[in-house]
């Protein structure tokens, strides 16, 4: 989209509005650390002390220094030796007024630090410099990676709504986990620290900024295709008439496609409070996809803050989908306030699952608000999705009960002290709470120490008492083993370090290698039921696309491996700011909802051939096939590809575009076969003909290694009738040049899954090069329609006790040959060895007697042999005392 630069009024001041004062200066302080020449000698900047507590050792320290700096030459430096370091700026400098927002901002640059974090906080105290402890606001924690980093600006932001504020105080920290990291194991806790590591702080600033928001009306800022896309500002402060404004929006690959700007000035605004106004901002027409939009606040050119919103607009209008239940969201990191609008959302998600903490650090939600989950069961039950209740945590109202606050802790305490806060809780929910979960997804807690076992089964047995068969998830990463008594429900966790083609063989591990072992609680053996939950790729590590692509893999494989639960973690980053919960959408909100979208319902029918390279997973929904296919490399091309699509056919990025599939004129003479631009990323194919599909993908042989040797080989070609229907018609088989197939033909007449099995003999030249090779099955079918279509059917050539690698390389004018032959069956071989190059005389070595289980190597040097681009050099071996050879073709480097 066309960049539009223009300048438009934003804001008009009203009447109401305090007038901007005179020679109005928003910054209130710059400290930039360039004290020496204002005659600080001193190795302090100056109105800065040094925080004490007994977690900040006495002998760290900061100091000025000049081996980094910003801007300027000098920075404040903190230096770790264990322990923690907080700097305070003195709390009687900084003046506040009521009702005024200010924004703290510096800069910070880190050692590579693998457990201190830097931080900056602020707070207001009264007149007698008491802190206000609800104005206490602190940045993100941040560390750099590694030593190149560039500097990372930290800002915080807070309002002095408490009549008592009269200053303002500022920290600068560089903290270990003992001192940011929440915890209720009291001082059982154990952290680990960085003894060494550095931090650097420059430009400081502190500005009364105006107080800025951005939302939308729609839930979860997401937006259907047809509606109007709308950002709401709310803006709050003393005066604005010195303000200027602009709007950036970016896309996901942080390109600009809108942005406009100008001085703020305020006509249309909506009063919304004392001192507030909203304006809504409509943006034009965007493509679908994410996007994040940025107002960027000035005073008089100089910057007083960013405020962000990240939002989607959808390729479609369908604002809810059916639910499967077989796809679920894990939301267990989502506050208690963030749930009113949690079903909303998940109902556009197509989702029939959510996973929710009911106790964690917050606490137990009966406890503090049970009208809370009263309303979001009934939003989840209003539009079908099922929660799973889970207890991530011990909430604190029980761990401060016990002399062990963990676990582990309630084996040695008294039942009296947890049972009836659960039973509370199951008693109340349990009709409408029909799965639970002991554990986050993804952690070892319960699976590292056998006593965690324990406290498994008393949880279990609580359950119980009150339900029948309870369905009561224990988390379970994928590299642990499972020994002893079953979970009723395990909660598989799957790693990105597992492949997505990996999926179904650790789901198979888990269904079919335990199905021996007893299920807690009960005396009969068998499988447990299986959650699966699929964590993401780290997109700073790997990167956006890359990102999305294996999760759609890996929801593809699950699935094709016949997963009933498959948990994808909440698609919205989620963050507190002025005890609000923000929500923002991501990215992976639009790919999640592509893929329930398509394969809700569906039903998984095998994979079939398409193309050389390609894999293609063939889905079914009432009768209509959809196909999910993508590129084993990562080129971008187009290919010729056998996907029988039907009239109407539609195909879909993960993105939820959609292209209508029209056949060129070579296809119209074709229509088995369309030419499509394909790559790695998984895309829909939607309206194939399934039944063709499944019955292309059935054409097998019973043995596809072929022993190279003289003699016939009696093999059986088979397929199956997928129609509903009987079907009749021709096969006819079409081997490599030379070969000879007996017989080629066959007709064949099937009922509705009947499977078609014939034998034939296949007879090959002695020249015949090991490897694959394909054999064309050319078929005609009667159907519900004429139908012709072409499979390749692959063979491989070679020997399934004997294996060969050839190497061929120049040396000058001479060329080296090197043979390496192994022996993989359980008794010696004799073999003849041997190689040719053109114009040049056959050269042969003795293979005898090689033991099984060895490897011997044969070389070969042809003198001034003539050199021609692209010579390849043959080789093979050929069995002494029989009819085995194996021959080879290898280009010469």
């Amino acid at each position: 989209m066309r960049f539009l630069f223009r300048f438009i009024p934003i804001l008009l001041l009203c009447s109401s509005v305090w007038a901007v004062p005179d020679a109005v200066n928003r910054s209130l302080c710059q400290l930039d650390f360039e004290e020496r020449r204002l005659g600080n000698n001193e190795p302090l900047p100056m109105h800065w002390n040094k925080v004490r507590d007994r977690l900040l050792p006495h002998y760290v320290n900061g100091y000025l220094t000049t081996d980094q700096a910003r801007s300027g030459r000098y920075s404040f430096r903190f230096d770790l030796n264990g322990g923690g370091l907080v700097y305070r700026y003195e709390s009687d400098q900084l003046t506040v007024q009521l009702g005024a927002h200010y924004r703290v901002e510096t800069y910070v640059k880190t050692t590579a630090l693998k457990y201190a974090r830097a931080r900056l906080s602020a707070f207001f105290t009264d007149q007698d410099h008491r802190p206000i402890a609800a104005s206490l606001t602190h940045s993100p924690l941040y560390a750099a990676s590694d030593e190149n980093q560039p500097w990372k600006q930290l800002d915080v932001e807070l309002s002095t709504t408490n009549e008592n504020a009269a200053y303002l105080v500022i920290e600068l920290a560089l903290l270990q986990p003992e001192q940011y990291t929440p915890t209720t194991l009291g001082d059982r806790a154990l952290f680990s620290q960085d003894i060494r590591g550095s931090a650097w702080f420059d430009d400081v600033k502190v500005s009364q900024v105006p107080k800025v928001g951005l939302k939308t009306n729609q839930p979860g800022n997401i937006f259907p295709a047809s509606q109007a896309l709308r950002i709401i500002a709310r803006i709050n402060d003393r005066f604005t008439d010195d303000l200027s404004g602009r709007l950036i929006v970016q896309d996901a690959q942080n390109q600009v496609v809108y942005q406009r700007s100008g001085v703020l000035d305020l006509s249309a605004a909506t009063p919304s409070g004392p001192g507030e106004y909203e304006l809504a901002l409509t943006l034009p027409t965007l493509a679908p996809g994410w996007y994040r939009a940025t107002m960027q606040i000035s005073s008089r050119g100089e910057s007083v803050g960013d405020h962000v919103i990240d939002f989607i607009r959808l390729a479609d209008d369908r604002v809810a989908g059916h639910p499967d239940e077989r796809f679920g969201v894990i939301a267990t990191d989502l506050p208690f306030a963030g749930w009113d609008d949690l079903p909303q959302v998940l109902s556009i998600l197509s989702v029939g699952r959510v996973k929710v903490g009911l106790w964690n650090q917050q606490g137990d939600v009966m406890q503090i608000d049970s009208k809370i989950l009263d309303r979001l069961l009934e939003g989840l039950r209003e539009r079908s999705i099922l929660p799973t209740a889970c207890l991530v945590e011990l909430p604190p109202e029980i761990t401060h009960q016990l002399t062990d606050p963990t676990w582990k802790g309630l084996l040695k305490a008294q039942t009296s002290q947890w049972q009836d806060q659960l039973s509370q809780l199951i008693a109340r929910y349990a009709y409408n709470l029909a799965a639970w979960q002991l554990g986050a997804d993804g952690s070892d807690l319960f699976v590292a120490n056998p006593a965690m076992h324990q406290v498994y089964n008393m949880f279990y047995q609580q359950f119980s008492s009150l339900i029948d068969k309870p369905d009561l998830a224990m988390p379970w990463p994928a590299w642990y083993e499972l020994e002893g008594g079953m979970p009723a429900t395990v909660a598989l966790s799957l790693p990105p370090s597992v492949l997505p083609s990996q999926i179904p063989l650790y789901m198979a591990d888990m269904t079919q290698r335990h199905t021996a072992q007893p299920v807690v609680g009960s005396p009969i053996k068998g499988s447990p039921e299986l959650s699966v939950s699929l964590q993401l790729l780290d997109e700073q590590r790997y990167g956006r696309e890359l990102q999305i692509r294996d999760l759609a893999q890996r929801v593809i494989y699950a699935l094709s491996a016949d997963a009933h639960r498959i948990d994808i973690p909440l698609p919205f980053t989620i963050e507190t700011q002025g005890g609000q919960v923000i929500r923002q959408p991501r990215e992976m909100f639009l790919i999640v909802r592509t893929l329930t979208r398509m394969l809700s319902g569906a039903t998984f029918k095998g994979r079939v051939p398409v193309a050389d390279g390609v894999e293609a997973f063939l889905f079914d929904r009432a009768g209509v096939g959809i196909l999910a296919l993508w590129s084993q490399d990562n080129q971008r091309q187009t290919r010729p590809l056998r996907i029988s699509p039907l009239t109407g056919a539609l195909r879909l990025d993960l993105w939820g575009n959609v292209t209508p599939i029209s056949f060129t004129a070579r296809e119209q003479s074709d229509p088995d076969t369309v030419d499509l631009p394909i790559d790695a990323m998984p895309t829909f194919i939607v309206g194939v003909d399934a039944n063709l599909a499944q019955m292309r993908a059935s054409v097998s042989w019973d043995q596809p290694l072929l022993e190279s040797s003289f003699k016939p080989h009696l093999r059986k070609i088979r397929f199956a009738n997928p129609y509903r229907q009987a079907i009749s018609g021709q096969l006819k088989l079409k081997a490599p040049p030379g070969w000879t197939l007996s017989p080629p033909t066959f007709q064949f007449s099937l009922n509705p899954g009947e499977v078609f099995q014939r034998d034939l003999t296949i007879e090959l030249p002695y020249n015949s090069l090991g490897g694959e090779k394909i054999v064309k099955a050319e078929f005609q079918v009667q159907a519900d329609r004429s139908i012709g279509f072409q499979v390749d059917v692959p063979l491989k050539l070679g020997l399934s006790d004997v294996g060969m690698q050839t190497l061929a390389l120049r040396d000058g004018d001479d060329i080296i040959v090197q043979q390496i032959i192994s022996n993989y069956g359980e008794k010696p071989i004799d073999y003849a060895a041997f190689t040719m190059y053109p114009g040049q005389a056959r050269q042969e070595r003795l293979v005898t007697n090689l033991a099984p289980g060895t490897t011997t190597i044969k070389r070969y040097r042809f003198d001034q042999a003539q050199f021609t681009a692209g010579a390849t050099v043959r080789s093979g071996i050929k069995e002494i005392y029989g009819t085995r050879i194996l021959n080879d073709e290898v280009p010469i480097q």
